[in-house]
């Protein structure tokens, strides 16, 4: 596994890659624009000329906004074009993939709500960059959310039905709250034969490495560092030496600043192991 973190781009994109080799980190990942703003930023010429010549690996994550199994035809909208506008910045960028929460059904039922994201996602991304490509993150399953699932994460990769333009971003803590064990070296090798049955471990494009404040199963959506929550340091650091995920990013997305993160993922996940 290849350790990186979320970063910061606070002062701007370019602020990430300075921070990222200042932490002496080879991949991260960064929000292209306000997670929390519908309208997205315009990228300058100096962030196209300095990410064209990166000598890291970054993944995008999409607004937090963003819920493509939504009923509500205005948020589908806003949905729809926040993540092609995030598309069209990962071109610009050279940024291949973008990690997207699923969506919530808020009571349309499962099913109902697993078809709609689909079918979003493949019409946006047949009308996007096709150096882009959608990560569909598991999620805690709290509410009504989707993709919590090894399951429902097999029928969105089916349905959207675009295999070289989609995969998977696997959180340790969002798995283990949904439910899957993660928390002895047992429980890792039993999960990720599990997942490799169900949806294919050659998916996984990118890892979230995150401990757990909540229980397994609890549903709860709480990160912590390494070693300091339910899961526990050993477990993610075979998983993170698994061959399977040699060339895979494992990005921290732990409490604390992009200094602390980088200590979290760097006790957890040696590059190469």
């Amino acid at each position: 596994m290849i350790p990186g973190i979320h970063v910061s781009v606070s002062g701007g994109l370019n602020k990430a890659l300075d921070k990222l080799t200042e932490l002496e980190l080879p991949c991260g990942q960064i929000f292209t624009s306000n997670q929390l703003q519908w309208e997205g930023r315009a990228i300058t010429e100096s962030e196209v000329d300095r990410y064209s010549s990166r000598s890291v690996s970054i993944v995008s994550h999409a607004s937090y906004l963003i819920n493509l199994a939504t009923a509500d035809r205005k948020k589908k909208k806003l949905s729809i074009a926040a993540l092609e506008t995030e598309l069209e910045r990962m071109h610009l960028l050279g940024i291949k993939w973008c990690v997207l929460h699923p969506g919530a059904h808020m009571g349309s039922g499962e099913e109902t709500g697993i078809g709609r994201i689909s079918s979003i996602a493949e019409k946006v991304l047949l009308n996007s960059p096709e150096d882009t490509g959608i990560l569909y993150e598991n999620t805690a399953g709290q509410g009504t959310t989707l993709g919590y699932s090894f399951e429902q994460l097999a029928r969105l990769l089916e349905l959207t039905g675009i295999p070289e333009r989609t995969g998977i971003c696997f959180d340790t803590c969002h798995a283990f709250a949904a439910g899957y064990d993660l928390s002895s070296v047992e429980a890792v090798s039993e999960a990720v034969g599990k997942f490799d049955e169900i949806v294919g471990v050659h998916n996984i494009k990118a890892f979230h490495i995150n401990d757990s404040q909540g229980e397994c199963g609890s549903h709860r959506d709480r990160h912590a560092s390494p070693g300091e929550g339910h899961i526990g340091l050993e477990p993610l650091r075979y998983l993170a030496s698994l061959t399977e995920f040699i060339n895979i990013p494992g990005l921290a997305e732990t409490p604390g600043t992009d200094k602390d993160r980088a200590c979290d993922i760097k006790k957890t996940v040696t590059e190469n192991r």
